[in-house]
């Protein structure tokens, strides 16, 4: 049956952790996912994985780390890399067998900006990448051009007590409607109709206002075009792709099989996003999937199973993924 294990797989200053989604006598040869969450970067947690990924590497007989990291503006580009670095390390070592296990790198939202940055950096690539809805750049027009995702400019007094803060790692708590759990599954990983999630407090506390108002980070800065001044010395972005040279042709060469579904209507991370990668790296490199009509995020607590809008493209995006792991 499926289990949760959380182990610590990084000490920058603080404890970093990562929940294991796995069961006992699952293949040492087959690919771990390695899952980084939602948030923009600024927010939530690793409890917040969709219950289609789990059901999806549950029937596959692959690991599922979801990772934890310290949360932008605080910890820098720096830290945010030394936390990915180590989460990768950790996935590829996951119950090896005497070699390093391959690592498919997942990421819905703001948590594909770690994928793409393991395929960026890191020598040894990982074998997929897969994107729900994901943030590949930071460099793309949508964050450069004064993008307001508020009703009105959110006002620097109201960010600066927030950013002037502390050092944090992301939580998402266990009542929120985004966190999953496995009693939500049946021991034979479909949905579990008697799951009762936790009550949540009938006030708002004060945890609530501050995870509030650290998300609004993310509009904040894609509002004053401010990602690139944070992450632009990480963040290449795609337009080297296009270069006729060896250098760069070997580098879209190396590039992870990536698969990405997104809906058209994603006003949070706009289409174009994706599709300018696809465009940069190649069909062949990229595969985009488009949700019609859909927003952001519109997976985030669905199941495998669910017969919802956009869940024909989820499941599609699991079998072009199935596909490119095949041929490894």
């Amino acid at each position: 049956m499926l289990e949760k294990l959380t182990r610590e797989f990084a000490n920058h200053g603080m404890a970093i952790h990562c929940d294991i989604y796995t069961e006992d006598g699952y293949p040492t040869d087959t690919p771990v996912v390695l899952y980084f969450h939602a948030g923009g970067l600024v927010g939530w947690g690793r409890r917040a994985v969709p219950p289609w990924l789990v059901q999806t590497c549950w029937e596959r007989k692959w690991p599922l780390v979801s990772a934890s990291y310290r949360l932008m503006p605080q910890t820098t580009s720096k830290g945010l890399m030394e936390d990915v670095d180590a989460a990768y390390e950790f996935a590829r070592n996951w119950r090896a067998d005497g070699k390093k296990r391959r690592v498919i790198a997942a990421g819905s939202s703001g948590g594909f900006f770690p994928c793409v940055m393991l395929a960026h950096h890191n020598p040894v690539k990982p074998l997929a990448l897969l994107s729900a809805q994901g943030i590949n750049s930071f460099r793309h027009s949508f964050f450069n051009s004064s993008t307001m995702l508020t009703p009105e400019p959110i006002p620097d007094s109201v960010m600066a007590p927030i950013i002037a803060g502390p050092v944090v790692i992301g939580e998402t708590r266990p009542d929120d409607p985004s966190a999953f759990d496995v009693g939500q599954l049946t021991p034979d990983g479909s949905r579990n109709p008697d799951y009762k999630p936790p009550a949540r407090p009938q006030t708002p506390d004060d945890s609530d206002d501050a995870a509030r108002l650290r998300g609004m980070l993310y509009d904040y800065y894609t509002h004053k075009n401010q990602w690139v001044e944070l992450l632009g010395d990480v963040d290449p972005g795609y337009a080297w792709a296009k270069e006729d040279a060896a250098g760069a042709k070997a580098r879209v060469e190396a590039w992870p099989p990536t698969v990405i579904f997104h809906g058209n209507a994603d006003y949070d991370v706009e289409l174009a996003v994706s599709e300018e990668m696809r465009d940069s790296l190649g069909e062949d490199k990229v595969t985009l999937l488009v949700a019609e009509g859909q927003g952001h995020l519109y997976d985030l607590v669905k199941f495998i199973e669910d017969d919802a809008p956009g869940m024909d493209t989820v499941r599609e995006a699991v079998r072009c993924l199935d596909g490119i792991i095949a041929r490894q």
